[in-house]
């Protein structure tokens, strides 16, 4: 199974970036640059790209729905795993099928006009993973912050950093005892990789938490909206290119999603399903104070 990996864990996770597509990605950027209606290209061959990362960047950022207060905190790993449906495979260009960034790496008939034309790199699945970190503050409110940087010398570095803050609502609930705690909670990450993309996605959820009794077990969920945003800096990929930044918006919205959490002693798992213009499972792991 082939996948993009775009970041480092730390510690005793070592996650690889396949540098080879790395540098396919930037290259085939460059191609386009030399197809006719090349801004229109760009904007259909990464279009997917930029919903799967707003897909990623707004997943796992909660497993509960109360704050931690200070000084307690949780601090660990965080990852997303995308499977790429099939429509994030190809788009319409001057009305001909090519492959987006995730489609085919065929190589190109020169005798079929539909043929591949600039390849994809024939990715199948997406994995975000993040080092991430929880922190209580004062009046119900918790601080979140994730980060993942790795350096290829033929590219540059591939970063993503992000933060949020959560604001718990239970107190507001009239209800003594009330066996559902919630939160409201918003976030922004920037993604980049060298000098030549930058993306961001804003994302604001609504998200609920309860325990069964008698086992150190969660229930948690939320419905959440994911905004995304990518560009192209096509003067970084060729001085000569008179077409300057290209942003292409995620399909991101709505999103829905749940899990289960288990915590034991100071340590934390847990892991849950989202159902968004792009389905996904994200899963962290946790310690926690």
């Amino acid at each position: 199974m082939k996948r993009i990996i775009l970041a480092l864990m730390v510690g005793f996770v070592l996650v690889n970036f396949n540098s080879a597509k790395a540098g396919d990605f930037e290259d085939n950027l460059k191609l386009i640059l030399q197809q006719q209606a090349a801004k229109d290209y760009i904007q259909g061959y990464v279009q997917p790209f930029s919903t799967a990362l707003g897909t990623g960047l707004g997943g796992a950022l909660f497993h509960r729905g109360y704050a931690k207060t200070l000084p307690r905190f949780d601090v660990g790993v965080s990852a997303v795993y995308i499977p790429l449906p099939d429509e994030a495979m190809t788009f319409q260009y001057l009305g001909m099928t090519k492959p987006t960034v995730f489609g085919d790496d065929a190589p190109v008939d020169p005798q079929d006009p539909q043929s591949i034309g600039v390849p994809g790199l024939n990715v199948k699945d997406f994995v975000l993973p993040m080092l991430h970190a929880n922190v209580g503050l004062f009046g119900g409110f918790e601080a979140t912050v994730r980060f993942a940087k790795k350096n290829f010398d033929d590219l540059g570095d591939v970063t993503l950093i992000g933060g949020g803050i959560k604001y718990e609502l239970s107190d507001l609930i009239p209800i003594p005892m009330f066996p559902i705690d919630f939160g409201v909670q918003a976030a922004y990450h920037k993604f980049t990789i060298g000098s030549f993309l930058d993306a961001g996605t804003f994302s604001m959820n609504f998200q609920a938490s309860g325990s069964i009794p008698l086992f150190p077990i969660d229930i948690y969920g939320g419905v959440g909206y994911d905004v995304s945003s990518l560009t192209v800096k096509t003067g970084e990929l060729e001085p000569s290119s008179v077409i300057g930044d290209v942003t292409v918006d995620g399909e991101n919205a709505l999103r829905l999603n749940a899990g289960i959490s288990f915590t034991l002693l100071f340590f934390n798992v847990h892991a849950d399903y989202n159902v968004g213009k792009y389905k996904s499972v994200a899963v962290g792991a946790m310690f926690v104070l």
